[in-house]
C-alpha cells in the first residue's frame, strides 16, 4: 500500500475500513429496495424524497442517511467485495453485522446529525420554488423524478487516496476469488457432467461432486474431447475409489 498510494496503514486500519465499506454496501442495498415510487437525482446518484420518507428509511435501516446527500461511491466495486458475502433481505439482517445493534433504540448518533443539516433540503430546489411531483403511472406510483444540483465539490487528496486504495482492495479481491475458482467454476463443470449423461442419482455424478471441488480436477475433466471419454473417465474415478 505504501509503495502504491504513497501512504503507510497497519492491518487494523484497513479491517476497519473493509468493515465499514461492507456495512455501507449493504445499507445501500437496503435502502434500494424501498426505491418503488421515488425521485432520483442522477447527478448525485441517490433517492430524492421527503423529511418524513428520510426519517422513516433511517429507523428502518440503520447508517443509511449518509446517502441522501449522495449515493454509494465505486459500487461496482464494493459488489465484488461483498455482493456474495452479505444477506440483503427485506426482513432481517445478518446476525454478524454489528451496525444492526446501532438501530434497536432508533438513528445513531451521525444520522441525527444530517437530520439537523438536511431538513428542508429535499422539499425545494435552488430557486425555492416547490418541486412538482413525479406523475402517477397506470398502476397508481409515482414514476422517478430527476433534479438537477449545483457542481459538486471536488474530491480532496486524501478522499482520492482512501478511493484509489478501495478500488485497489476491490480489484486484488476479485483478482484472488478468480484464481481460487481457476478457469471452470464448479457450476460450469458441473452442467458438462449433466450433459455427458450423468444424472444425479448416477455414481458419476457423485463422484464429480467430490472431485470438482478442486479447480485442477475440473480442468482435467474438461480436457476431455467428448462426453464419452468425460462420462468413462467419471466411472473410473468411481470405480477406483469405491468399487470392490
Amino acid at each position: 500500500m505504501k509503495d502504491r498510494l504513497g501512504i503507510e496503514v497497519s492491518k487494523l486500519q484497513i479491517k476497519n475500513k473493509w468493515d465499514k465499506l461492507k456495512e455501507d454496501f449493504k445499507a445501500w442495498k437496503k435502502l434500494l429496495l424501498r426505491q418503488t415510487g421515488t425521485g432520483w437525482c442522477p447527478t448525485k446518484g441517490t433517492i430524492v424524497m421527503d423529511d418524513e420518507w428520510w426519517k422513516k428509511a433511517r429507523a428502518d435501516i440503520p447508517g443509511c442517511g449518509k446517502f441522501r446527500k449522495q449515493g454509494l461511491q465505486n459500487e461496482e466495486d464494493l459488489q465484488v467485495c461483498f455482493g456474495s458475502i452479505i444477506s440483503i433481505g427485506t426482513d432481517h439482517w445478518s446476525p454478524h453485522i454489528a451496525s444492526a445493534e446501532e438501530g434497536q433504540n432508533g438513528t445513531n448518533e451521525e444520522d441525527t446529525a444530517e437530520d439537523a443539516a438536511d431538513i428542508g433540503q429535499n422539499s425545494t430546489n435552488e430557486g425555492g420554488t416547490q418541486e412538482d411531483p413525479s406523475p402517477v403511472n397506470e398502476n397508481g406510483k409515482r414514476a422517478p423524478r430527476f433534479i438537477q444540483e449545483k457542481g459538486k465539490k471536488p474530491k480532496t487528496g486524501t478522499a482520492l487516496l482512501i478511493q484509489e486504495a478501495v478500488t485497489s482492495m476491490a480489484t486484488s479481491a476479485s483478482s484472488y476469488a478468480s484464481k481460487k475458482e481457476g478457469k471452470y467454476s464448479i457450476d460450469e463443470v458441473m452442467g458438462h457432467v449433466l450433459a455427458c449423461g450423468a444424472d444425479y442419482e448416477s455414481n458419476e455424478y457423485f463422484i464429480a461432486s467430490e472431485l470438482f471441488v478442486k479447480k485442477e480436477q475440473r480442468e482435467m475433466f474438461m480436457t476431455f474431447p467428448s462426453n464419452e471419454f468425460r462420462f468413462s473417465w467419471l466411472t473410473r474415478k468411481y470405480m477406483g475409489k469405491y468399487g470392490k
